[in-house]
């Protein structure tokens, strides 16, 4: 029963194999169930490669059989439709477009199962990719919110400065009408005469300003500090919101590419091994 099945698979001609030998028989079985396994790992290796796509098992399972059920029709068309020729070259020009089939479905098949057999190389290259992905991320919208972060810190800081220049002429004012009082500068006339109160009235007036401009100058320092809060919890929300975006970069192209970084050879025996499996029939 399971070689008539494996002969069903082959696309061989029962009534034919019935008058043949056993061993002829047992060829076009052995080629049958090349065909069969080989659609098995196809169903295997597209469960895998649309579960990554989907992240719904029983979707994957679904279309994955389908897959497999492609694959199954695909190869024993090949095999089946394969005929002997009196001349070498119609038969080779008969096999170079299966051929091309066959190596196509071969990488198709090979390359979900390479990615399983290497997940956890795959994961750790795609876990320092999310890293520097992190990095460019944070950089390239910090770079967004910078100008006008240290637009408003170079504004904090020419307050800033305002307020101590102020502070630095009113105390050199204070030092002015104190040595006049005092008779060491100016005059040199001990007492508060009419120097003395022009000098403190002028210095009455500058810390009249000073105390002006402390209080509007810490309302505009007290604006730019909230705007740079605003700025922040801004930068902040835009990169908790990109970071899931990175976090799900692992999906089927970005675990492809992430195989790249990985030595070829051992891809290439696989894919080789797969290559073997479907030509096989054919040869």
């Amino acid at each position: 029963m399971i070689q008539q099945f494996f002969i069903l698979c082959s696309g061989a001609d029962r009534d034919v194999l019935d008058t043949c030998s056993r061993g002829e028989k047992n060829k076009y079985a052995g080629i049958g169930a090349t065909v069969f396994f080989t659609a098995v790992l196809a169903a295997i290796a597209g469960t895998y490669a649309l579960y990554t796509i989907f992240d719904n098992v029983y979707r994957a399972i679904l279309f994955g059989i389908l897959w497999g059920l492609v694959i199954f029709n695909l190869d024993r068309f090949i095999v089946s439709t394969l005929k002997k020729r009196n001349n070498w070259w119609k038969e080779f020009g008969m096999a170079v477009p299966r051929l091309i089939l066959a190596v196509i479905i071969a990488i198709v098949i090979s390359k979900p199962l390479e990615l399983k057999i290497f997940e956890k190389e795959i994961d750790r290259v795609m876990l320092s990719q999310k890293n520097e992905f992190t990095v460019q991320n944070q950089g390239e919208i910090l770079a967004a919110y910078t100008p006008e972060i240290s637009k408003l810190d170079t504004e904090i800081t020419t307050l800033k400065d305002e307020i101590t220049n102020k502070e630095t002429e009113v105390n050199n004012l204070y030092e002015i009408y104190i040595a006049e009082a005092e008779g060491t500068a100016g005059t040199e006339l001990l007492g508060k005469g009419p120097v003395y109160q022009e000098k403190r009235d002028k210095h009455d007036a500058a810390l009249t300003e000073l105390t002006a401009l402390k209080v509007a100058n810490a309302d505009k320092i007290a604006f730019a500090e909230a705007e740079k809060t605003r700025l922040r919890d801004e930068f902040n929300t835009a990169v908790s919101t990109s970071q899931p975006i990175i976090n799900n970069f692992d999906g089927l192209m970005a675990r492809i590419d992430a195989m790249k970084e990985l030595p070829w050879l051992p891809s290439l025996f696989i894919f080789l091994l797969f290559l073997a499996i479907e030509t096989a029939p054919m040869f």
